[in-house]
């Protein structure tokens, strides 16, 4: 199985080329055969080209590739079009399957490596910054792959929903790290990178599991959404 990863939902993007060829699809047996980073704003110039040049490095395909996988959020506006505008291409001209990852679920999936073990079956609060004083608030269990809720939250409605299901808080951004480490008096985990090559595990989990997004379906999770002004 050949797919390819891409992620365009922060400010650092990036696609990845990936292969496993285990029989019981073993995740721990995938090879990463290249990984491209996208300059920031520069998504829209750089990501076809990105794409072409992974195949090309590998001597293969756009016909050889089994999956797309795309972070469809939340995120920035802008990148997460130019992502899922592409993906959505893609799979039109191969008729190859989509794979929608949640941002939040990477960086919950991420945790499970990036800080100390936990109990068994206890949720990530996973957080992002919305900007406002806002943040996007996701919360998980079984490394990313089980959605509890995703939300975007206060600073005091972030603090009563991670009071009321104890678990480990993951972070990404100082910013965000710094906030909540002055109103919970707690040191969240800091995850130091969440880039395309975090989103790989959960890729792989749901191309097992065969949670496919269809074309017309796949849309971007902005949990913000654009409220129209009237005139």
């Amino acid at each position: 199985m050949l797919i390819l990863v891409v992620d365009t939902a922060g400010a650092d993007g990036g696609v990845l080329l990936a292969r496993n060829e285990s029989a019981a699809f073993n995740p721990d047996q995938t090879d990463v055969l290249a990984v491209h980073t996208l300059e920031p704003r520069k998504f829209s110039q750089q990501l076809i080209l990105a794409i072409n040049e992974l195949l090309q490095e590998n001597r293969l395909a756009l016909a050889d590739v089994d999956a797309f996988a795309v972070i469809a959020g939340p995120g920035s506006f802008t990148g997460l079009r130019v992502g899922l505008s592409a993906v959505k291409a893609l799979a039109e001209i191969t008729g190859k399957p989509i794979i929608a990852l949640s941002r939040l679920a990477v960086l919950a999936a991420a945790s499970e490596t990036g800080c100390s073990p936990q109990v068994s079956d206890t949720a990530v609060h996973a957080v992002l910054d919305a900007g406002r004083g806002e943040f996007y608030h996701g919360v998980y269990r079984d490394s990313g792959c089980t959605r509890v809720s995703e939300s975007l939250e206060s600073l005091p409605a972030l603090q009563s929903s991670v009071a009321g299901i104890p678990g480990r808080i993951a972070v990404f951004e100082p910013l965000v790290f710094e906030t909540l480490h002055a109103a919970l008096n707690s040191a969240p985990c800091r995850i130091s990178s969440l880039s395309v090559r975090e989103a790989l595990p959960l890729a792989l989990a749901a191309w097992k599991a065969k949670q496919f997004t269809g074309v017309a379906e796949l849309d971007a999770n902005y949990l913000r959404r654009m409220v129209p002004k009237l005139n």
